[in-house]
């Protein structure tokens, strides 16, 4: 191949690869639910990336992000979760943008760089089509005598319809023109845009954006000066002007003493109530509303938590965290920190105590999930006290931990795990009978399996004072159920290859293995 072709062959190179990978995102996604075509989309993108920007190019914190996207685009295949597919489509982009810039340490800035990966894009589409029609000359003029009318022509039509909104008089002399011409407009674009044709455009501009890199450098520049350690900004005065004065600093400081006195006051109080009501030997009164209990009383407690973080960081910003005379400031902050945690452990068990007595829901595993996020905030905020961190390695740090923490949840089959654990629960009258047929179909084997346990839970409902749920008979729960088993057996009936998953499969397979024995 001689060199004009070859440098022809890499000019068309990219947009060869985008409609390539375009062609399979249509093939894998067109009207098909995801399943193991996310599994190979993943794989092809990540060996596209890889093998333009070189192994050794690709960063730790890309590695990272790549390992957790392999993970939970396994775990769509393996368990078919909601949480599975969200964090793998979530973290696909962040591989990308990670590997596309390696100078980048951070999740947040990550996405950052992906944002402006998109944003960027038309731009670079138009000056790729520049270059690409560059050397040919008959596409260059036509190209050239296109922007020639277009441009005019749309500057046109935005006055055009700004006088006729400023002129009723124009514009019932041109309405008819106007509305025809649009309607022409559509006509024509509904033709050519069909919704296939749509999606395979929707297809190209994903593949475009992920595997190839148009943003500028403002990102990596933005992230660039941001440290771990938290330095000391000095202001230079002249020297024939005298030095600063430290009052602002000893007055801050002396509010904020004032003021964590008063809030650890508060806060021990109401820990000591807790350790004593909540932590030790937790009964559920008569008359009382565990619900009031733990729904409103759980968001209160978590914004009290959350607000004291904001005042710690607004007490100890700049140059208050060098300031020789701030050490009992540190220590009472430090103080409120674990007090906070103590706070948090409150809270998880209040949260504990409900899952005891009502059973498993995805908010209360969400609750958990949340708090273990809030601890950890917490962990982090006493160490940038105690050895002076920044706002940029509270955010790095935190923002990693929720990206490991809701990957490593993708790893769970929750929807059994949650039943499962309501049909074994002691308290059998609290469980929420009805949510068992909202559950996706992976609990139809439980639910066979187990409907002793589930007319007994009904049984022990119909003795409560107070009914909340709507499924009291076993032979109507049963129909439901056999309803949900038809249409889970029609889906998988009509699935496509590409939407095949083993939680389908296991679903099918012990379906078939307890109508054996006469169960369903």
């Amino acid at each position: 191949m001689t060199a004009a072709n070859q440098t022809l062959f890499s000019k068309w190179m990219p947009l060869i690869i985008i409609l390539l990978s375009a062609i399979v995102f249509d093939q894998l996604f067109h009207d098909r639910s995801l399943g193991v075509n996310l599994f190979l989309f993943h794989v092809l993108i990540i060996g596209l990336v890889v093998q333009r920007v070189g192994w050794s190019a690709v960063s730790g914190p890309a590695r990272w992000a790549g390992v957790g996207a392999l993970i939970a685009v396994s775990m769509v295949v393996v368990h078919h979760s909601i949480i599975a597919g969200f964090m793998a489509i979530v973290s696909i982009g962040l591989f990308a943008a990670l590997a596309h810039e390696s100078a980048l340490r951070s999740v947040p800035f990550g996405y950052l760089q992906l944002a402006a990966n998109y944003i960027m894009l038309p731009v670079a589409a138009v000056e790729g089509t520049g270059e690409l029609i560059r050397g040919n000359g008959g596409a260059r003029a036509g190209w050239r005598w296109i922007r020639l009318v277009l441009v005019p022509l749309t500057v046109a039509l935005i006055f055009f319809q700004l006088y006729r909104v400023g002129n009723p008089k124009f514009d019932q002399l041109t309405a008819g023109f106007l509305d025809g011409f649009f309607q022409a407009i559509g006509d024509l674009l509904e033709w050519i845009f069909t919704p296939h044709a749509l999606f395979f455009i929707w297809g190209a501009i994903v593949c475009a954006g992920l595997i190839f890199r148009f943003a500028l450098r403002l990102v990596p520049q933005w992230e660039e000066p941001c440290s771990d350690l938290l330095k000391r900004v000095r202001s230079k005065r002249p020297h024939w002007m005298a030095p600063r004065s430290m009052d602002p600093l000893e007055r801050e400081r002396r509010m904020g003493m004032v003021l964590l006195v008063l809030v650890n006051a508060l806060l021990l109080a109401v820990n000591v109530i807790d350790i004593s009501w909540v932590w030790i030997g937790f009964e559920v009164p008569d008359n009382f509303s565990l619900k009031q209990f733990v729904h409103e009383g759980t968001w209160i407690l978590i914004i009290s938590i959350f607000l004291s973080m904001l005042i710690l960081l607004h007490l100890f910003r700049r140059n208050q965290n060098f300031y020789v005379r701030s050490k009992w400031l540190r220590i009472l902050g430090l103080v409120w920190v674990g007090q906070n945690l103590v706070l948090g452990v409150s809270v998880f068990l209040r949260n504990y105590h409900y899952i005891s007595f009502h059973g498993l829901a995805y908010k209360r595993i969400g609750v958990i999930a949340f708090l273990v996020l809030v601890l950890i905030g917490l962990i982090t905020l006493y160490i940038k006290i105690l050895k002076r961190r920044s706002l940029f390695y509270l955010a790095r740090v935190n923002a990693w931990a929720a990206f490991a923490l809701l990957i490593g949840m993708t790893t769970v089959d929750w929807d059994s795990f949650i039943v499962r654990t309501n049909l074994r629960h002691s308290n059998p009258g609290e469980i929420d009978i009805d949510n068992y047929l909202a559950m996706s179909d992976k609990v139809l084997p439980l639910l066979y399996a187990n409907l002793d346990l589930v007319q007994e839970q009904m049984a022990r409902h119909s003795t409560n004072r107070v009914r909340w749920v709507e499924h009291l008979d076993p032979v109507a729960f049963r129909a439901e159920l056999d309803a949900k088993r038809d249409r889970f057996l029609l889906r998988i009936q009509e699935q496509h290859w590409q939407e095949w998953n083993m939680a389908d499969v296991r679903t099918r397979t012990e379906l078939a293995e307890l109508s054996a024995v006469g169960t369903p």
